[in-house]
């Protein structure tokens, strides 16, 4: 397991032992409820349809070639800025703010360093076409500046079956989250689980 893993991993369990023993502050029905809970799970869906995505465009091109179409287009790090997306959600379906502030930091704590290696590791691969791809694509946050181009049918695209049909395994999992977390608010609220903390 590499080291991205690892300090993900040892991040999220004190975070998720929080999301399974806290409850939210807000009146359960009430708006702000559903509004979080609706926001979770939709980036949860965006998260796992960027995944499929830019997963479509990288997948079986690793460090192979300096993939540069589709979501790569708009920002340097689409499954990274996915997975942000889907972290985020992760919190937002356990209808706290705090709690996806929480899964932010984590994300950011352990995917920020890896990103910056792949970008090292791009520039001695690629070069000059890699430094004109970094000054003119942000790195995480998308720029609409350069438009996605209409790609449906105007190129054929080749996809490594395999490895893209693994990432669109992990993708589908995403949403399971939001069904975990409601599972959870029912045993909270049938008083299953103990609640030992209320968070905004």
């Amino acid at each position: 397991m590499n080291q991205r893993l690892r300090l993900t991993r040892a991040l999220l369990v004190p975070v998720v032992i929080l999301a399974i023993l806290s409850h939210h502050l807000h009146p359960e029905g009430s708006i702000w409820d559903r509004l979080l809970a609706s926001s979770g799970l939709v980036l949860l869906l965006v998260a796992m349809g960027g995944r499929v995505w830019a997963g479509a465009y990288i997948a079986g091109k690793k460090d192979e070639v300096l993939v540069a179409d589709g979501p790569y287009r708009v920002v340097r790090h689409p499954l990274y800025l996915f997975s942000l997306a889907g972290f985020i959600g992760a919190g937002l379906a356990f209808e706290s703010l705090a709690l996806a502030a929480m899964f932010a930091l984590v994300f950011l704590m352990s995917h920020l360093p890896t990103m910056r290696a792949e970008e090292r590791k791009l520039l001695r691969l690629f070069g000059e076409e890699y430094e004109k791809y970094s000054r003119r694509v942000p790195m995480l946050i998308p720029s609409f500046k350069s438009r996605l181009q209409d790609e449906l049918g105007t190129r054929k695209r080749l996809v490594d079956m395999p490895r893209f049909s693994s990432g669109l395994r992990d993708a589908l999992a995403i949403p399971l989250v939001f069904v975990v977390a409601d599972l959870l608010e029912w045993a909270k609220l049938s008083e299953i689980i103990p609640v030992i903390v209320y968070l905004p």
